[in-house]
């Protein structure tokens, strides 16, 4: 069943922040953030502002931000042109103690940011920021900062994972468009809707090749998942 992008994008808004997954490694969100720009639902995609410039996203591929996340940032990635959200960074503290802001150059982290936007991998990363910036700080200072900022990516994806088990009902969770439902959801069997947290119904999909797809239906904003989408609050299939 293909995924309609369309109604993805719709969870987004302009002026959200937002984290991107990271690709080819799932589960991994990138330690900054973006701001959206533009939703645009004809074409199923959105435009995000990052802090080294602004790109066209697919909707599947972003999250919007949870205050807890700011912990991870590396504090020298300009966020100046995002209005409002220096009231937000209460833990820059507990950033400025992870990351060595010192001993690397100016503008370190948003090239590295960058390079990893773009799918450039963790040694790639070290190599190409070592031969730009060796002249400017130790290579021990440029190694450390680059392991870190991948191992930040690990670890914010499982934070983002594990701050939501929890929630009051079935939520997006992975790239694919994976929910997990709650405890009580699945005790229940009755999945609430990830849009507007009404009762999801049981319905089915009759494919061209005569196959049937098992879906769940909000019959309030007509929400549709398909049923093996949604997971348990460990990761594992229901079979709902």
């Amino acid at each position: 069943m293909a995924i309609d992008y369309w109604a993805l994008t719709k969870d987004f808004e302009v002026g959200d922040f937002v984290q991107k997954f990271a690709p080819a490694r799932r589960g991994e969100l990138f330690p900054y953030y973006g701001r959206v720009l533009a939703v645009m639902p004809g074409i199923g995609f959105v435009d995000v502002q990052w802090p080294f410039g602004a790109s066209r996203e697919s909707p599947e591929d972003l999250v919007k931000i949870a205050p807890e996340m700011h912990q991870l940032m590396p504090p020298s990635i300009d966020f100046g042109y995002y209005g409002g959200l220096d009231t937000k960074r209460k833990t820059a503290t507990k950033g400025s103690r992870i990351w060595r802001t010192t001993e690397v150059p100016p503008g370190f982290h948003s090239e590295l940011a960058k390079l990893a936007h773009g799918g450039v991998g963790e040694v790639r990363a070290y190599d190409n920021l070592w031969h730009r910036f060796a002249s400017y700080s130790d290579g021990e200072a440029i190694r450390d900062e680059v392991e870190k900022f991948y191992r930040a990516s690990r670890n914010l994806g499982r934070m983002f994972e594990q701050s939501w088990v929890e929630r009051t009902a079935t939520y997006w969770s992975a790239q694919g468009r994976k929910h997990r439902a709650t405890r009580p959801e699945v005790e229940s069997r009755r999945p609430l809707c990830p849009r507007c947290k009404g009762e999801m119904r049981k319905t089915t999909y009759k494919m061209e090749e005569a196959r049937r797809v098992p879906l769940f239906a909000c019959p309030s904003c007509l929400f549709i998942i398909k049923r093996d989408d949604i997971l348990g609050p460990d990761g594992a299939p229901v079979g709902w």
